[in-house]
């Protein structure tokens, strides 16, 4: 009966003195980047391929090898995506759910993405 009640007594103490979790706030949480947009260097989705990774609503640069190289584009679906003329989302900008042949004012000379929902 000791032994019990002093099991008892042990596994309560340890209990109470286990740490309660501490939530997270919203901003300590990582999201995670889904892929949203698909770009190629030539018409009819050819050529060499982007596959643009992110969160919705911010802003990316294209890399160095992409930089003025876009022809064609896809959003996934339930997304809209818009390509600028600038670094930074800046400049004139094509939004697009999917298009084999971008524009000649923006052909070649996409230097930035953004994607929203649809």
């Amino acid at each position: 009966m000791n032994f019990k009640i002093t099991t008892l007594l042990t596994l309560a103490a340890t209990v109470i003195a286990a740490p309660n979790p501490t939530p997270v706030e919203a901003a300590e949480v990582e999201s995670r980047a889904v892929t949203l947009i698909e770009l190629w260097g030539d018409s009819n989705f050819l050529g060499l391929k982007y596959t643009g990774k992110g969160d919705l609503g911010y802003c990316y640069n294209l890399p160095g090898d992409f930089n003025d190289y876009i022809t064609s584009g896809k959003a996934y679906s339930g997304y809209v995506c818009t390509t600028w003329v600038d670094k930074n989302c800046y400049g004139t900008g094509f939004s697009f759910l999917s298009s084999s042949k971008f524009p000649t004012w923006i052909d070649n000379k996409s230097s930035s993405w953004m994607c929203e929902k649809y």
